[in-house]
């Protein structure tokens, strides 16, 4: 019992980080794939050793994961879903439970995983995944990430092969997109990007970033798509922001989604989350994720020394 109990815990990361994709929250996979393994456990006894241990659980895992979507709504990022805003326009704000959330990296990916599922757990894929009908979703993910065959895969989902194949030629035209250049920014790209924010040097922060950055801070669906406009945000007064920022933010340094991430700190408390993408030396996109629900999952303090 000892062997199955380590057997089936051997797979809680690749269950993890399959959910995480599925559900678009680190939160629900983290809390559905406990049940997942529980529940595996308890039914251990119809285990017929038929399959893998680990396809026995991803077939669990993902027919769960289908159950769980159809009584929630799609997530998104709001670069997703709306109209790019201006620097001036006020801040729209909607339900935590709308938006895709963050994953540490420490929790999702191990040192086996670390280059081959960078991809595949960052925002941008999390957030085209998100588009597709949840089946398609499951059947892409088992196909094209998993490696599973489409027999394999309609044997689980409950579906005909032919309607796998079909189910995956959609799924991918949905998710299909120019592949991006990002890369592991220096790590002088990254004290700049810190020593920027916690000095409030706008300047020399709007100098690193690309003419076409993407700024999003879920859970407000404002958002803004270019350097001219996330400048004007940053210096527009009087706004909150421009306030927080002029008290002062600490900033630690983490990972996230395969990315570099920053956890802002104002007035000592942790208070957002920046994944951050850089492409040849410049930042490409920031989501900021406000709020500290987002922080489920990460090694960091939840209080820091101000400065002084």
């Amino acid at each position: 019992m000892t062997d199955f109990r380590e057997a089936i815990e051997a797979h809680r990361g690749d269950l993890l980080r399959h959910c995480y994709r599925m559900l678009g929250s680190f939160a629900d996979a983290e809390d559905l794939v406990q049940d997942v393994l529980l529940n595996a456990w308890k039914a251990r006894a119809s285990y017929a050793g038929d399959a893998p241990v680990g396809h026995w659980l991803m077939r669990i895992a993902t027919n769960a994961c289908l159950n769980a979507l159809a009584s929630r709504k799609r997530r998104a990022l709001p670069q997703m879903i709306r109209e790019p805003s201006s620097g001036l326009a006020a801040i729209e704000s909607l339900e935590l439970a709308e938006w895709i959330g963050p994953a540490p990296d420490a929790r999702l990916l191990d040192a086996a995983h670390v280059l081959e599922a960078r991809e595949t757990v960052a925002l941008a894929f999390l957030a085209l995944l998100q588009r597709l009908p949840p089946k398609q979703r499951a059947v892409l993910l088992l196909k094209d990430v998993v490696g599973w065959s489409a027999e394999e895969i309609a044997s689980a989902l409950d579906l005909t092969v032919s309607s796998v194949n079909s189910a995956l030629h959609r799924a991918r035209e949905t998710v299909k997109t120019p592949a991006a250049t990002t890369r592991e920014p220096e790590p002088e790209v990254v004290h700049a990007y810190v020593r920027s924010w916690e000095t409030h040097d706008v300047d020399g922060l709007v100098a690193m970033l690309r003419d076409d950055i993407v700024f999003a801070m879920p859970p407000h669906a404002t958002w803004f798509d270019s350097r001219v406009e996330f400048e004007r945000f940053l210096r527009e007064t009087p706004s909150p922001f421009a306030a927080r920022w002029a008290a002062g933010f600490r900033l630690v340094v983490t990972r996230a989604n395969g990315r570099p991430a920053f956890a802002f700190y104002h007035q000592g408390r942790r208070s957002s989350l920046q994944v951050v993408d850089f492409r040849d030396g410049k930042v490409a996109q920031i989501v900021a994720f406000i709020g500290d629900p987002y922080f489920r999952g990460f090694d960091v303090p939840e209080t820091v020394p101000s400065r002084p």
